[in-house]
């Protein structure tokens, strides 16, 4: 599962601390279950978008794991009207009633008789489902938006296919399933695992489509989409590679989509598991918030990439697809058993992409895509702390991945390679935690690594290094003493809420670690193991003095490093340092040294003739903070070719500000071919000239692009600058997104009675989504936006508000006198 949010979602953490035993093996989270779920039919018919409910039946197939078996459990719904449930071990016209009740969320069938361990069960279930919208199923129904089909999707993870049939809905027991969708007939139906009928109703205007999922899964996986799509067919080798898109979205499918076949391919080479699924579906639906790897069918949101969005590496083809495809190896063919070991699946899906992307196009890319994952893990980690391992850890997407990196840096590519292998043919179909990946790369390698589990899996944190060097011109050595500064969060305390609790960050981490030292004669390379909080490298045998000191050479660890050297140092280091997290680092330290020219100049050399663009994009960046003196060189890395560039380049300039940085922003606004860059003019032609605002809003708001980047840099200048001249522009626009109902709560907040009449007027919207969002923005932007107390109590209400009459009863408090005490 990946969302463009995704390494930011923090998720609730488990109240407890663990304990070893539950650090070591980390099973105590499984849920125990008396049968094994061997195979469902899911029946289903009758949907009705106004209601959103439809009509199932479910014929599960169990066997009992405990002997005298009279009772079955079952996960389904409240709102699950279950109206029989039959013995279907029998002939239908002898079908036998079983008794059953229903409790909260969990349906009980009592067999009629003890089933004996290992003998086995068939029972149908015949309901009537009542869907709580966009819980377990989404409805959705075409509201005057463009590009919005009536549809329907599912989400089953975490535990959320209970809510639309009866079924096992915990992750640590596979099953087989079909899937018989009866729709009408305009509608396609796409579904796991193969198309095994498609037949027409005569005089109905309906068909019903099966599916058949003929290797075992998580129920969680199992998927349904029912919409107006077309598909586009491709191939990996024999296997079926399938598209399905709105029909308007056809002609932008193929150049998005059409990489998948190459991804299989790399992904089946790298693991030495070939695609293990009979076909591989990729579907677009609204409203989605990423993508979800079902089984054979992922499901993707509808963000198509038109040709001009390229220029901008869209997110959607640079990371969703391969992350979710890289879920039917981790995740679908080998599943976590419990979600305490969640690392397991979005870890090595967030790790492969940056694989793939150095088998195409080299190191560089590797990079720049881990770059990424580690600014994301910075940013999660400073708000909170969680181990990969934990229940509910928030950091398993960029930490997961850069943990694997680190293995792979430590194991080598054979031996890592054939750890992976091992896990996954080990696994295959199954279950795994956290600790059966240990135990496969032992037996694969002979290598005892508990230790790397225990520091980077089990605990959380990272080392932070405090370094100095010092060189002794007579011995021509050079010392560097290396300190471990990290601090310990401390263990669970004993209130036991899910806030208070804290996990443990070791004092020391052993890592080895390389440094290389540059001289007038060439580099030194030397390798040492960190394996104490405060230690003393030293390279010795050095020609001369050092031109550059490159702690942890190739970026092996995962850090945080202080390092105070020479700017000449840090110049060579960027010049000459292939690893593009090193050069980040440097760029970083030049940064500071606003009035060092020799910084500066370091700076403009790459900003306009690094190697990769991404050095180039943040050279520029950095190049803002030197004012008018990085001033030309941004000027000439405005006719870089990478569009990422322009953007630094044009956003670095309106900081600067002045007549000649708001006449190249003008310029990039008209003439760029980049929605990035064009939206990054338009902010900085307002910073560099605060008179061009209102030109900047009008042009911005009138200008459409790849997921609104243009207009949304208007609404932001909107917002911040507080401009109500704005708010008849931005009102035309209130259909388009939720972002201009949004703006007008905040120029709300911010004391315009124009901008609160406006939004109020649109809770009696025609348009559905239009009434939804001006809720949203009275809901969630305006609260956070209130500060006087009356207002603050209004917005309390607000935030409870499930209607529209709710908010207009809250809004009438607005227009109350108000009381002495407030």
């Amino acid at each position: 599962m990946r969302s463009p949010f995704a390494a930011l979602l923090l998720l609730a953490p488990v109240a407890t601390a663990q304990s070893n035993t539950e650090r070591m093996a980390n099973d105590s989270y499984t849920r125990s279950h008396d049968y094994d779920l061997v195979h469902q039919r899911i029946e289903l018919r009758n949907f009705d978008w106004d209601s959103t409910s439809l009509d199932g039946r479910v014929t599960t197939t169990l066997v009992a794991l405990r002997s005298g078996l009279d009772s079955v459990i079952l996960d389904a719904g409240k709102r699950l009207a279950v109206t029989r449930v039959v013995d279907a071990t029998v002939r239908a016209t002898h079908a036998l009633p079983l008794r059953f009740s229903t409790h909260g969320d969990t349906l009980v069938v009592y067999p009629a008789r003890p089933v004996a361990f290992h003998d086995t069960l068939r029972f149908t279930i015949d309901y009537h489902a009542r869907i709580d919208n966009g819980r377990g199923l989404t409805f959705i129904r075409p509201d005057g938006q463009e590009h919005r089909p009536q549809q329907i999707w599912s989400q089953g993870e975490d535990e959320n296919n209970h809510f639309w049939f009866p079924t096992y809905d915990y992750p640590n027991d596979k099953t087989t399933w079909e899937l018989v969708a009866t729709v009408p007939a305009a509608y396609t139906v796409v579904s796991n695992g193969r198309l095994v009928g498609d037949r027409k109703t005569p005089g109905s205007g309906t068909h019903t489509v099966t599916w058949r999922q003929d290797r075992p899964s998580s129920s969680y996986l199992v998927s349904l989409i029912v919409a107006p799509l077309v598909k586009l067919g491709d191939r990996w080798h024999t296997t079926p590679v399938d598209y399905y898109v709105y029909r308007a979205d056809s002609a932008r499918a193929r150049r998005l989509f059409g990489v998948t076949p190459d991804m299989i391919d790399v992904y089946s080479k790298l693991t030495g598991v070939p695609y293990p699924w009979p076909k591989y579906a990729q579907t677009t639906v609204a409203d989605f918030f990423g993508g979800m790897e079902n089984v054979s069918a992922t499901t993707l949101v509808d963000w198509l990439p038109d040709d001009r969005a390229y220029l901008d590496r869209p997110w959607y083809q640079w990371i969703l697809i391969p992350h979710e495809l890289a879920h039917q190896w981790f995740g679908d063919y080998v599943t976590l058993e419990n979600w305490a070991n969640m690392w397991l699946n979005e870890g090595f899906a967030e790790f492969l992409p940056g694989q793939y992307w150095r088998e195409k196009l080299g190191a560089h890319p590797e990079d720049d895509y881990y770059l990424d994952e580690y600014r994301q893990y910075l940013q999660i980690d400073q708000r909170r702390r969680m181990p990969l391992a934990a229940l509910a850890s928030n950091n398993v997407y960029p930490k997961g991945a850069l943990v694997l990196r680190m293995l792979l840096r430590y194991l080598g590519p054979e031996r890592f390679w054939a750890s992976i292998h091992l896990y996954l043919t080990r696994h295959a179909l199954g279950n795994a935690t956290t600790d059966d990946l240990r135990q496969a790369v032992l037996d694969a390698t002979g290598e005892n690594l508990a230790w790397f589990w225990e520091q980077w899996i089990y605990d959380a944190g990272h080392p932070q290094f405090a370094v100095t060097a010092a060189y002794d011109s007579a011995a021509r050595k050079l010392a560097l003493t290396v300190k471990q500064t990290q601090s310990d969060s401390g263990k669970a305390d004993t209130t036991k809420t899910a806030s208070s609790v804290k996990f443990e960050t070791p004092r020391t981490f052993r890592m080895p670690v390389a440094v290389r030292v540059g001289t007038s004669q060439g580099d030194l390379v030397r390798r040492a193991e960190l394996d104490a909080r405060e230690q003393t490298i030293e390279i010795t045998g050095l020609s001369g003095p050092p031109t550059m000191v490159v702690f942890d050479d190739g970026n092996t660890i995962l850090k945080e490093l202080t390092f105070d050297q020479p700017t000449a140092w840090l110049a060579n280091q960027l010049r000459r340092d292939p690893d593009l997290w090193n050069r980040e680092w440097a760029i970083e330290q030049l940064a500071k040294r606003t009035a060092d020219t020799a910084a500066a100049a370091a700076l403009a050399w790459a900003a306009t003739s690094a190697d990769y663009f991404l050095t180039r994009a943040g050279a520029a960046v950095a190049l803002a903070n030197f004012g008018a003196a990085g001033a030309a060189s941004l000027a000439t890395a405005l006719r870089d070719t990478s569009a990422q560039v322009r953007r630094a380049a044009i956003t670095a300039l309106g900081q600067i500000a002045g007549a000649r940085s708001a006449e190249l922003a003008r310029a990039a606004w008209h003439a760029d071919s980049s929605y990035e860059v064009r939206a990054a003019a338009l902010t900085a032609l307002v910073h560099a000239d605060s008179t061009a605002r209102d030109s900047a809003v009008v042009w911005g708001l009138a200008t459409s692009s790849y997921q609104d980047v243009i207009r949304e840099a208007a609404y932001r200048i909107v917002a911040q600058t507080g401009d109500s001249s704005a708010i008849n522009h931005v009102e035309a626009l209130i259909g388009t997104s939720r972002f201009p109902a949004h703006v007008l709560a905040v120029l709300a907040a911010r004391g315009s009675a124009h901008a609160l009449d406006a939004l109020t007027t649109h809770l009696d919207d025609d348009r559905p989504a239009v009434r939804r969002w001006a809720v949203e923005a009275f809901r969630f932007t305006l609260p956070r936006q209130l500060g006087v107390p009356r207002l603050q109590a209004v917005a309390e209400k607000l935030k409870y508000a499930d209607t529209k009459n709710d908010v207009k009863k809250a809004l009438e408090q607005l227009e109350k006198p108000a009381s002495d005490d407030e």
